[in-house]
């Protein structure tokens, strides 16, 4: 991680080094009060919340169901979605894979203590 990085590479990364079918994450950046990752969806993600961490999801690649509380909308590249505290979110489906998205959550998280799994977590291959 560094502090300047190019997307097509970032792209060229998780591409090459994500298992098809498996959900990957690429750390971006980790700061004292946030964190950014770009992560590639497989077909369902598995809902989660964070009960104290807010996210804004930018769509880089691809078209899918995003959920965020009750509502799921299609979402493909250039869409946003604001996450706040403790809403149960996630990606439900992939339409057109790959679904990257580029995930940014304040404050700092650790994936480990500050996620809450609705069912179990995905089997994330860290990138």
């Amino acid at each position: 991680m560094g502090n300047f990085q190019h997307l097509a590479e970032v792209l060229q990364q998780i591409t090459e080094a994500a298992p098809t079918g498996r959900p990957a994450v690429k750390p971006l950046a980790i700061g004292q009060d946030m964190a950014a990752a770009v992560v590639r969806a497989a077909s369902a993600d598995g809902l989660h919340r964070q009960p104290n961490h807010e996210e804004l999801v930018i769509v880089l690649e691809g078209e899918g169901d995003f959920r965020v509380g009750d509502e799921t909308r299609t979402v493909r590249a250039g869409d946003f979605i604001f996450v706040p505290r403790d809403m149960v979110h996630g990606t439900v489906a992939t339409r057109v894979e790959p679904l990257t998205y580029l995930s940014m959550i304040s404050p700092r998280i650790d994936l480990q203590k500050d996620v809450v799994w609705q069912d179990r977590p995905p089997n994330f291959h860290l990138v």
